[in-house]
């Protein structure tokens, strides 16, 4: 036979002054049963109180664990204090865990067994040495059949477990403890509770009121929405979206917050950092993820400041350069020296930066040293020139470099057929031709020989 059952019978013989008032009715439901013992007036009536008495006149099976008279009264539980719906939630919480659903007799009771009882919450059995316990009471005797379940009779009243207090959003529990209402009063003011009590997880890194008078963080004078939106980004930089708790914690960490920038953590010595404040308490849980305690306000790093490329213009821009010109490498000629266009095209001068200063100004000749009034320029000489000019008719431009006309800077532009003139068509030879003074002058000088030979026959 079970040892346990071995025990509970010891234990029930050893008791057997303890028995029920009347024989035990296996045709009678349990409260009839225990109304039957003489010894749990208190347990009917409480369960009357608690409207409980039909539910155990039901189908069942219930086992049921019956506080003596006795047990009622050392547990001080007085039904005219249940007055109330609160009160007797309470009162029926109580009496149903000492109800198990299921029928559960000695034979299937061994040391360390745990039962959930019909209120939720668990019991836990011992057998030792004879002895049988629910908790922290006694069976004094077992096995009472009724025709619905089983009763055990105990000789204390079962008190439920405490319930553990259910955890709070991270927003609740740091307002709860009396040291973050600064920080609880700048995530309002930025509008961020609501995010913090989101399902997260989330690790915040809660400064407390200190560390916020230390800082300096004056609420009223974020009045603006980029006053707001600052306080914000300090704010987001203490919390990391994800669960780290201080076993994950490592020296060199680097961990990027919810406002975008990195934050260095540091383990030395048990002391735990993030940036230059320390962690003072660690991994206080809360419903939606973790808050570390630290003694200073995190400041983001400050932003880059961002350097904006130049817009690069082209000079040139909706210009069709036919031909561009430049300066070569020894700075003192223009590249290319001679360039050929076709009427009505363009021709574009440029350098930029040069090593001196250079420019365009027509002159009246190859090589000339004279400028023609009024004639083409670029103006001035300067070191980055962007300079066009569109010719319009067949031409030679002639032009040179004025700081440098002195060292042969010079350059032309050949347009078309460069201008050249055209033969003449006519057949009367003008007197300024040269061939007619050509004819002439030999006419001359035959006539001059004919005078003279003339002159010497006379003088013969």
């Amino acid at each position: 036979m079970n040892r346990a059952i071995t025990l509970l019978i010891v234990a029930c013989l050893s008791l057997s002054t303890v028995a029920l008032g009347v024989a035990a009715d296996d045709t009678q439901d349990i409260p009839a049963n225990a109304q039957a013992t003489g010894v749990h007036d208190a347990l009917v009536a409480a369960l009357g109180h608690a409207g409980l008495v039909e539910t155990l006149q039901g189908d069942g099976p219930f086992t049921v664990f019956a506080p003596t008279d006795e047990a009622f009264t050392a547990a001080g539980i007085d039904l005219s204090t249940f007055d109330n719906d609160e009160a007797n939630a309470t009162l029926s919480d109580i009496l149903l865990y000492h109800v198990v659903s299921g029928a559960v007799d000695a034979a299937n009771v061994t040391d360390g067994m745990v039962a959930t009882m019909v209120n939720g919450d668990n019991a836990t059995f011992t057998v030792d040495n004879g002895s049988v316990m629910i908790n922290d009471a006694n069976v004094t005797e077992a096995d009472v059949v009724a025709s619905n379940g089983i009763i055990h009779v105990i000789d204390k009243v079962l008190m439920p477990p405490a319930d553990e207090p259910q955890p709070q959003d991270i927003p609740t529990v740091a307002t709860n403890t009396g040291v973050h209402n600064s920080l609880v009063a700048a995530l309002a003011h930025a509008g961020l509770v609501a995010t913090l009590q989101g399902d997260g997880p989330f690790t915040v890194f809660a400064p407390t009121d200190e560390a916020f008078a230390a800082a300096g963080i004056d609420l009223s004078t974020f009045d603006n929405d980029e006053a707001n939106a600052t306080l914000t980004d300090i704010l987001t930089y203490h919390v990391y979206a994800g669960s780290v708790a201080a076993a994950d914690v490592t020296d060199g960490l680097v961990a990027t917050m919810v406002n975008g920038d990195n934050a260095t953590f540091a383990v030395s010595n048990g002391t735990v950092m993030v940036g230059d404040a320390t962690v003072t308490s660690a991994d206080v849980a809360a419903s939606n993820g973790i808050i570390h305690v630290i003694d200073k306000v995190l400041t983001p790093p400050a932003d880059e400041p961002v350097v904006e490329e130049p817009v690069v213009v082209d000079p040139f821009e909706g210009i069709d350069c036919a031909a561009t010109v430049g300066i070569d490498a020894s700075g003192y000629a223009f590249s290319p020296i001679v360039v050929n266009i076709a009427v009505g095209e363009t021709v574009c001068w440029s350098w930029e930066d040069a090593s001196m200063p250079h420019n365009v100004k027509q002159v009246d000749g190859f090589k000339s040293t004279n400028y023609v009034v009024g004639g083409v320029t670029s103006g001035a000489a300067a070191s980055t020139v962007a300079f066009s000019y569109t010719f319009t008719e067949d031409t030679t431009f002639y032009y040179a470099c004025e700081p440098h006309i002195g060292l042969n800077m010079f350059g032309e532009v050949v347009v078309g057929d460069g201008g050249a003139e055209p033969a003449s068509e006519s057949s009367d030879e003008s007197e300024d031709t040269p061939g007619f003074m050509v004819i002439s002058t030999v006419i001359a000088i035959i006539g001059a020989l004919a005078l003279m030979g003339r002159q010497n026959e006379r003088d013969l």
